[in-house]
């Protein structure tokens, strides 16, 4: 192996400050913003951080919760073992999402049938209605022909598939990348797959881990997106003559034939950041961008860093597969130049909710990282867009607005309402109109008749809301990392759908009837949680030695709940807090000499609590840079 292992690289934060006027708080919310291709920018959720200053308006009571709609408290549990066992086993597909098949191994286990009952879940094809076209169809179900014999020689054949494995992969000393990287000959590896060739600086594990990943991603989309996928006309050609009863894998032994691609995709790995950023040069914004696909160079850039990130390698994929997996027209033109290029970042950062089981992969779904942040935005702060400004605006002058992390956020949410929404019209819609921006000739909606945009702005709430239903009707089978139900109904019942996730960053459960035993059952070993939001919930003392695991937490609110003295007690190993939320708490004059041991905290609000008046002013003057008591409560 050539390159040594990727470094870790500390990447440095621009943030913005994003004012919101919320009927409990004016909030901040500062967002980490990260260049994505050709120097364009999008908020980058994984290091989001949400700041929370401004006025409280109302008499407000500790634990105090209303809802218009308790649902199923007693009946949630029943019917969330009833789907279970409808599925079976472990493996649950949610119906807001699109489920879509992997390529096996040929030494795995198949499904029991061919059909579409083999695997339970929403189809790319079935969710377009009518409009699929009956190639799309025979593609869907040689992949569950697939599933259901992985062996099978013909439809490995067809597909290209190893006969052994579900990847391929060749690795050798690199001597044939681009000039414009300048990097020496023998200095870097070459991985050949398939579909792409891999000029690697990474380490060997790296770089075979994005070389799977990469043709993972490319054999779902090619599910997705088969309309507009450069080989569709062909595969549709080939399956043309099997009949809907007759097996996949008949017609291929009296047909053999194998699925071609003009040429192979590239992608760079650089070993950490520094020499990303030396590759791209001048490239405005480069110093705060994670991966880069440049039309010019047809080519993706990243780089290796010891946390793996699948979320940007995939946002900058799918811009590639769309200009370059395609039959587009755009030849050196760009895509969405005077309006609409808020679907070309939408589509990228929908694929981000991409989630790769054993077997089965999904894309979209209530608790995509993208629609968590959403929902803290639009439920929360009350920040909406409407779609006429999203739609306005063309590439360079999306590029140019001050509030750039906020419109990409927007443009994401509506991507995910569009197609998640279990619209027909609207995913109609958004194949035509991707088609239409890459000048792909494909079957696609008319787009002469436009959508209900005003519907569509009156209704994106309505769509981030979940409740306990929803929960049990959409669950999810593995564990996630970021969580916001703020602003929805969700009680203890439907929390217990979501399986435990150890590796949660950010749990926000503010004024949800839940209590200290649902948040210790969803996350045990509170290590990896940063930003923790537990406001006018039902917790008490009883959390404490949870709290005490959590170590690096970086912000924390606990406002209006039950805990007190103990609580700040046992965020004595959090040294990494910076803001802290006691307002309406049990705490007293204990708790200020440990809140002023805190080495980073900024800021940290007591009122409304047991801190005397001398309690506040000791922390005004212990803490010369500490914001003390920053929420302005008003009194009716």
């Amino acid at each position: 192996w050539i390159a040594g292992a990727g470094l870790q690289q500390d990447q440095q934060d621009d943030t913005r400050s994003v004012q919101f006027n919320a009927y409990e708080h004016v909030m901040h919310k500062m967002q980490t913003i990260t260049l994505i291709g050709n120097g364009f920018w999008r908020a980058e959720c994984e290091n989001t951080r949400l700041h929370a200053y401004g006025r409280f308006d109302g008499k407000r009571k500790a634990c105090k919760w209303q809802s218009n709609n308790l649902v199923l408290r007693c009946l949630v549990p029943l019917a969330a073992a009833c789907v279970f066992l409808l599925v079976g086993g472990n493996t649950v597909i949610a119906a807001d999402r699109t489920t879509l098949f992997l390529p096996l191994a040929s030494e795995v286990q198949g499904s029991e049938v061919e059909g579409s009952e083999a695997v339970d879940g929403l189809f790319a094809d079935i969710a377009l209605g009518e409009q699929a076209s009956p190639g799309w169809k025979a593609y869907r179900r040689l992949w569950q022909a697939h599933h259901a014999d992985p062996a099978n020689a013909g439809i490995r054949r067809f597909l290209g598939l190893p006969l052994k494995g579900d990847f391929e992969s060749t690795a050798k000393r690199g001597r044939g990348a681009p000039r414009w990287l300048a990097w020496k000959s023998g200095s870097y590896a070459q991985v050949d797959t398939a579909h792409f060739v891999l000029y690697s600086k990474a380490g060997r594990e790296a770089s075979m881990r994005v070389a799977e990943d990469l043709e993972h991603c490319y054999w779902v989309w090619t599910q997705m997106f088969f309309p507009l996928w450069e080989s569709s006309a062909q595969v549709s050609l080939a399956l043309k003559e099997m009949g809907d009863d007759e097996s996949v894998t008949s017609f291929l032994e009296s047909s053999p034939q194998r699925i071609t691609t003009r040429r192979k995709l590239r992608v760079v790995l650089c070993s950490n950041a520094d020499e990303y950023r030396k590759v791209l040069g001048a490239t405005p914004g480069v110093e705060l961008s994670t991966g880069f696909y440049s039309d010019k160079y047809k080519t993706v850039l990243l780089f290796a860093s010891e946390q793996d990130d699948p979320a940007t390698r995939r946002h900058e994929l799918v811009h590639q597969l769309f200009r370059e997996a395609t039959r587009s027209g755009l030849g050196r033109s760009m895509p969405a130049t005077n309006e609409g290029f808020w679907l070309i970042e939408g589509i990228a950062g929908y694929f981000e909710s991409l989630h790769l089981g054993p077997k089965i992969a999904t894309v979209g779904g209530w608790n995509a990282s993208r629609l968590q942040f959403a929902r803290y935005r639009l439920l929360v702060g009350g920040d909406a867009m409407p779609m006429d400004e999203l739609r306005r605006d063309g590439r360079e002058a999306a590029q140019a607005r001050s509030d750039i992390a906020r419109w990409y956020a927007h443009a994401i949410l509506r991507t995910h309402q569009l197609l998640d929404g279990r619209s027909t019209r609207d995913r109609q819609w958004v194949y035509g109109q991707l088609a239409s921006l890459y000048r792909i000739n494909a079957q696609s909606a008319s787009l002469e008749d436009e959508l209900d945009w005003n519907g569509l702005d009156r209704s994106v709430r309505n769509f981030l809301k979940v409740d306990d239903q929803h929960l049990v009707d959409n669950r999810v089978s593995y564990p996630i990392q970021q969580l916001c139900l703020a602003g929805c109904e969700v009680s203890e019942a439907g929390l217990q759908t979501i399986p435990v996730s150890p590796s949660l960053q950010w749990l926000d459960l503010s004024h949800l009837p839940i209590g200290n035993a649902a948040v210790q059952r969803l996350v045990p070993v509170p290590e990896k949680l940063e930003q923790l939001n537990l406001e006018a919930t039902r917790i008490d003392s009883g959390l404490g030695n949870w709290l005490r695991k959590a170590t690096r937490l970086n912000e924390v609110d606990l406002s209006w709940t039950k805990v007190g003295d103990e609580a700040i007690e046992s965020l004595a190993g959090a040294t990494r807090i910076t803001t802290l939320w006691m307002t309406g708490t049990q705490i007293s004059d204990q708790s200020v000499t440990r809140i002023l041991k805190i080495p980073e905290l900024k800021s940290v609000d007591v009122q409304r609590t047991n801190v005397s008046d001398a309690g506040v002013i000791q922390l005004q003057v212990g803490g010369a840079q500490l914001n003390v008591n920053p929420l302005e409560l008003r009194t009716q």
